[in-house]
């Protein structure tokens, strides 16, 4: 399932913070990082919580029970999601000049069952979560199923399913342009960035929307006291998408953090995102409500290499704050970044 879509904190919808380009000089000309990420989600309406949650045994969620249930309420289509993804991401970045700066991002994927399920139950356990019918199902198992089985919603009828691993391809390559403006001296400081998304990920595996699609934003930083805000706002322009047969859409994103000093070379960063679901015109229950994701991460800067680099490394936790059944369960995050001096 495409992290692209869900928005699950790497994504190309959930557009991260990211800082207005630094006007100051001596910040170098190069920046890569390369990162890991791991999302679990586990989405389902209605109708498929109460039967799952109704069973006395553990098992696989299968395409003929889920056939056999019926939509709830009225037209309303069933949706069923369950697959963890693995996700090796390369970011690199150019500046040129003082106030500009070009990025290219690309990224491996694979999808399948994964290895948090068990993690996830004993965290909800210990804090009394529920589990909404994760031991009623297969630990660590895959599936996808979408369906509608008339109008009620945007189009006719629908029917997706994927039980079986489509194993590892490539993701989302996304090209973008960020420009800043205003003095180097001001306490704010604003900017722009540009992101297309070229079709590289399969449609068919669920790794993309198989469209040419571009987001633009707003940024803005300031410090205040012993932190550093960051905040942006945007919008993203989505092709056409046959699989699901969704038309073209705007979806419009917020984003605000906070990194704050945590000892000489640490921080800790906190990002709250709100943004509008992609799946909004299938009419398949809260999985298309304006989805709430919150970000806990921390950095530490490394010592320079002795050629000189910049070294730095991060780790950060995503969680679904509300609306459960229309975003990522949970992600984990982690990487090393490089920069020039």
């Amino acid at each position: 399932m495409a992290e692209a879509w869900l928005g699950s904190g790497s994504g190309f919808l959930s557009l991260p913070v990211e800082a207005p380009p630094d006007v100051r000089p001596g910040n170098g000309r190069w920046q890569v990082t390369a990162s890991l990420g791991l999302s679990s989600f586990w989405l389902r309406s209605p109708s498929v919580s109460e039967v799952i949650e109704a069973r006395r045994y553990r098992g696989a969620v299968t395409a003929e029970e889920l056939d056999g249930i019926a939509p709830w309420p009225g037209f309303e289509g069933i949706y069923f999601a369950d697959t963890e993804v693995h996700r090796l991401i390369i970011d690199v970045r150019r500046r040129m000049g003082s106030r500009h700066e070009l990025g290219l991002m690309t990224s491996v994927v694979k999808a399948g069952g994964g290895v948090l399920d068990p993690v996830i139950e004993g965290f909800h356990d210990l804090f009394g979560f529920r589990q909404s019918g994760r031991p009623q199902s297969l630990q660590n198992g895959y599936g996808l199923y979408f369906r509608r089985d008339g109008p009620g919603g945007y189009g006719e009828r629908l029917r997706f399913i994927r039980f079986d691993d489509p194993g590892p391809g490539l993701g989302e390559t996304i090209v973008s342009l960020k420009s800043g403006f205003g003095g180097r001296s001001e306490v704010w400081r604003h900017g722009l960035q540009v992101r297309i998304k070229l079709p590289t990920a399969s449609e068919h595996d669920f790794y993309g929307t198989g469209s040419v699609d571009a987001a633009v934003q707003y940024l803005a930083s300031r410090p205040w006291r012993r932190w550093t805000l960051y905040g942006n706002a945007g919008f993203t322009r989505l092709g056409e998408q046959e699989l699901l047969r969704l038309a073209s859409q705007d979806i419009f994103t917020f984003a605000i953090a906070g990194e704050r000093p945590i000892g000489p070379e640490s921080s800790m960063v906190l990002q709250l995102r709100h943004q509008k679901s992609p799946f909004r015109q299938l009419n398949l229950s809260i999985l298309g409500v304006t989805a709430t994701l919150i970000d806990l991460g921390w950095t530490r800067r490394l010592k320079p290499t002795h050629s000189g680099l910049d070294r730095s490394t991060y780790f950060s936790i995503t969680n679904n704050t509300a609306k459960y059944g229309s975003a990522v369960d949970v992600s984990l995050h982690a990487g090393l970044r490089f920069r020039t001096n």
